[in-house]
Order: structure tokens, then sequence, then C-alpha cells
């Protein structure tokens, strides 16, 4: 499991004093910094090796501005040239949201999928979900 924890950013509240439903897809999606870094360690927008394929987010409490949130970041599948990951937003002991992403290892020059290299595999699979949790 990879984890990240941050303190809400007040912007981040919308008019009902809670955290806009559109900010979690971004933490989320900075979650997922440390797996791209397998991919491209230097992060490398001219050379990017992923595509998203999809996404969803179920919303399973409120999230609020002055206290820390923690995104919690799991591989919870590894195919040839995509896998999930499964993400969690904790924020005071409570589980406020989970997502899952498919991302798909692209090469943009031939527009197609292309296997994921087996040690980038190898590094993924550090970060399975454990049966129990699934």
């Amino acid at each position: 499991m990879l984890m990240e924890q941050f303190n809400v950013r007040f912007y981040e509240t919308d008019g009902l004093a809670h955290v806009s439903n559109t900010v979690v897809v971004g933490w989320f999606e900075t979650g997922r910094e440390p797996i791209f870094r397998m991919f491209t360690p230097e992060l490398d927008l001219q050379n990017w090796p992923l595509i998203l394929a999809s996404y969803n987010v179920d919303f399973l409490s409120q999230i609020y501005y002055g206290k820390a949130v923690e995104i919690r970041t799991y591989v919870s599948r590894i195919g040839n040239s995509s896998f999930e990951t499964l993400q969690e937003v904790w924020q005071d002991g409570i589980k406020c949201a989970a997502g899952k992403t498919t991302l798909v290892r692209f090469d943009y020059t031939l527009n197609k999928a292309v296997p994921i290299d087996d040690h980038v595999k190898e590094q993924l699979q550090e970060h399975m979900l454990d049966s129990d949790k699934a």
C-alpha cells in the first residue's frame, strides 16, 4: 500500500462547507504518482507511458476542511498491458471515499496498448491489495 497524507485546503471546500466531490479525483491522481514513477522515474511527459482507461468513485462520507486526509493506494489487478488501483480517502479514522482506476501501458507512437515490463509488474506487485481487504 502507498500512503499520502495532507491537509485539506480551503479552496477545496464548496458551498455546503465540505470538500467538493470533484477534488477527490485529483487527490487520487496525486496518490498514484509513485506508481507513475515506476513507469517513468522522472515523470517525463514527452515519453508518457500510461493512458487512463476508466475510473469510478464512491462517496461514503463527507470530508471536511481543517482536518488532514489520508489517501491509501493499492494495486488490485495486474494484467498484460493494464492494471487497476483501488484508492481510499480516510479522515478521522473514517473511510470517506473509495475509487477504482484502470490504467493501460500505452505507446502513443503506435497508438496501442503494449505489455507492462516485468520489472514494473514486480514493483506493482509489492502494493497488491490483500485478499482480506477486497
